[in-house]
């Protein structure tokens, strides 16, 4: 993994954060999330033993293709998963807390000139919930309904960067989980691992960010 002296400057022209666990305190009960879809899947007779290692919005899609031979049963599971899913972040939304000193670094680096974008596979109603009580500065936002293929796909990224000039897109992608660090590193951005309270440098072993900071407005050290 790269040391980064805080004298090393982040030369890019946009930054790309994620939300939940990277702008904002994680609130969302993915405990609760997993065990309602997997038994969803379960009822719907949808279910394999590889779903026990995959993401949450990967098991409602891998499902729906099990089913994909019944339309009717296919849509059902769709529908009611992903209601189930919104749920818990609707309820999430209502508990959601700014981490501190993340209004002024994302309205700091806009003054400065850079490009601000939040990419997330959170749902547009949770974050808009969120967004209202919360003053936070962005050009863009593209939640999980604005894109067809969500990060660690880099289509989410490219979609982001697409809102700003050519020639202004060197990025740098901001995230707390590995798959931020991977989706950025798929489109050549530089990366940033933002460690949540009680995470140690652990959680990105294997996916090598280019840089890890302690809090997110501690970004603006890196800076120019």
């Amino acid at each position: 993994m790269r040391r980064w002296a805080k004298s090393m400057i982040l030369d890019v022209d946009v930054f790309l954060f994620d939300f939940d666990g990277t702008l904002i305190e994680p609130s969302i009960d993915f405990d609760v999330m997993y065990q309602r879809v997997r038994h969803m899947a379960h009822q719907f007779g949808a279910y394999e033993d590889v779903m026990e290692r995959m993401h949450i919005l990967e098991i409602v899609e891998r499902a729906g293709i099990l089913l994909r031979d019944d339309h009717d049963t296919r849509d059902e599971f769709l529908e009611r998963a992903h209601a189930a899913i919104l749920d818990v972040e609707m309820e999430a939304a209502e508990r959601a807390k700014v981490y501190p000193g993340v209004p002024e670094m994302l309205k700091e680096l806009a003054d400065r000139g850079f490009g601000v974008a939040i990419v997330t596979r959170n749902s547009r109603a949770a974050v808009t919930r969120i967004l209202q009580r919360f003053s936070l500065y962005h050009d863009v936002l593209l939640t999980r309904d604005d894109v067809r293929h969500v990060k660690p796909d880099p289509c989410h990224l490219l979609r982001a960067l697409a809102h700003f000039p050519e020639g202004e897109r060197r990025a740098a992608m901001c995230g707390d989980h590995p798959m931020d660090v991977i989706a950025g590193k798929r489109i050549g951005a530089l990366t940033v691992g933002v460690l949540t309270p009680n995470m140690t440098k652990e959680r990105f072993k294997g996916v090598d960010p280019d840089l890890i900071v302690s809090r997110p407005s501690e970004i603006l050290k890196y800076v120019d």
